[in-house]
């Protein structure tokens, strides 16, 4: 339950934010750290706030740096010459609590925040982490600041208790922020229900050790369809959680029509040789059901239903001048343009190339009615493209998904069967990569009742080494560190 003197503050910061005083925050934009400390503050939160700067320095920058020690860290510490100092605030409820300044390791009351930076001091992440309860006024506050940072992509609330509030509010987040990726590594929550996140703009989606199961795999599947809410996701990572061959199914139906997925982890679950058949499935050849080929024409007529509507409100809003009307009006801008000093010539001679009879205005308004269209609905995306499917005695077939790049199903119940029906995956994406661009290029089965070698592992690290040199990519080879058969 929130005082009223904390509901009064809220509303006050929201209407500044919405106000004339949006040059306060313009002001303060590169201290986030200092307004969420101010926000905290007047908002009474009964948390101790820490916050955290750390820089994620770039790849090469980051190898000439740790050159000597090898070290794998993915984010740098603040060196001591930027000299960014932390921000801390403690609004205590007791008195003891006054000298609670640093963020605890165990779960505590304290809210331990990191605001990660790139080599620009520009801000791209926020980390909350190890927090028994994440406090709805602190999502909150965060949600009323991050849309003046246009940089800020990531939001992560790792090992932390999570409830549909906090993913009600990081929904609202995706809608007026960049943020494009949501980590959520071990904060489960209780009704498994992340639908809210899978919207259009939200790219990338990390759930490991959440207790994500079947029911919840069903939810997230559907966002996956094609034209579904989520069907941009690039990454999805849902692995050591209680995942079994029911909810492989499900990814496996969405894979059919999904073309954005790159990447799918699913490591360290209860996946057997027939949910990895079930994803397997996909990426090869397989025939069109009945309802998946009247959606597709459903989702023709749709996309073309919709063009033929703004064509016409376009046209309908251009034609209501008559043919006089247009004629005037491009005279008396040329007269203009012909006052006017030497540089607006060049918009003068624009002037002299516009049609003046009346079928060349008309066919001017149409040419731009179609650039229009083009630049605001973009080309029809068919997930069964004529060019990527065939008939087959009166059946319709496609060539699999050729979308999915790198298939993570380490650490399940597999064991020999599945690899004989990857080498027959590699092979069959091998023979058509000259016709469709793209297929996997990782698959990691580490973990898994495999034998250590076997003609198919041998063959399959072949086909992805000639790869390599086919394409002259960077891509990864088939790791194969299985445990042997006893």
């Amino acid at each position: 339950m929130k005082s009223p003197k904390s509901t009064k503050s809220l509303r006050s910061i929201r209407s500044a934010r919405s106000g004339n005083t949006e040059n306060i925050f313009h002001d303060d934009i590169c201290d986030l750290d200092n307004m969420l400390v101010m926000a905290c503050a007047k908002f009474n939160c009964p948390y101790a706030v820490s916050v955290k700067k750390e820089i994620r320095q770039d790849d090469y920058y980051k190898a000439l740096k740790q050159a000597d020690n090898k070290t794998k860290s993915k984010r740098i510490s603040l060196m001591p010459e930027h000299k960014v100092p932390e921000s801390t605030v403690d609004v205590p409820t007791h008195s003891d609590q006054a000298s609670s300044v640093t963020p605890s390791v165990s779960y505590t009351n304290n809210i331990a925040t990191t605001f990660v930076y790139d080599n620009y001091h520009t801000l791209t992440e926020i980390k909350i982490t190890k927090v028994s309860q994440v406090p709805d006024i602190l999502l909150k506050i965060i949600g009323l600041l991050v849309p003046y940072y246009k940089n800020l992509v990531r939001l992560s609330i790792t090992n932390c208790g999570i409830d549909m509030y906090t993913i009600h509010e990081l929904g609202k987040m995706l809608n007026v922020s960049t943020i494009t990726e949501i980590c959520l590594d071990g904060s489960p929550l209780a009704s498994c229900d992340y639908s809210i996140l899978l919207r259009s703009s939200l790219r990338n989606l990390s759930l490991c050790r959440c207790k994500v199961n079947d029911e919840a795999c069903e939810i997230i599947a559907s966002k996956l369809h094609h034209a579904a809410a989520a069907d941009n996701l690039l990454l999805l990572n849902l692995s050591s959680n209680h995942i079994t061959d029911e909810g492989a199914k499900y990814f496996g139906g969405a894979l059919r029509t999904n073309r954005h997925l790159r990447y799918l982890n699913l490591a360290d679950n209860h996946i057997t040789d027939g949910g990895a058949c079930y994803l397997l499935d996909v990426l090869i050849e397989f025939p069109l059901t009945y309802d998946e080929i009247l959606n597709m024409r459903r989702w023709r007529l749709d996309y073309f239903k919709c063009r033929n509507t703004l064509y016409s409100k376009y046209l309908e809003g251009h034609c209501k001048r008559s043919y006089d009307q247009i004629s005037q009006s491009t005279s008396s801008k040329r007269k203009k343009t012909s006052t006017t000093t030497l540089k607006s010539k060049p918009s003068a001679r624009k002037e002299k190339e516009r049609p003046s009879s009346g079928s060349a205005i008309e066919d001017f308004i149409k040419t731009k009615a179609e650039m229009m269209l083009t630049e605001v609905m973009g080309s029809f995306q068919d997930p069964f493209h004529p060019h990527c499917t065939k008939n087959v005695d009166g059946y319709k077939y496609y060539f699999g998904n050729m979308t999915l790049a790198s298939l993570n199903l380490a650490y399940n119940n597999l064991s020999y069967i599945t690899i004989k029906k990857l080498y027959k995956v590699i092979l069959y994406q091998n023979s058509i990569r000259k016709t469709i661009n793209g297929g996997l290029v990782k698959v990691v089965v580490d973990g898994n009742n495999m034998p250590i070698s076997c003609t198919e592992m041998t063959d399959i690290n072949d086909l992805m080494a000639k790869n390599i040199g086919q394409t002259g990519k960077n891509l990864e080879l088939l790791r194969w560190r299985s445990r042997a058969i006893k």
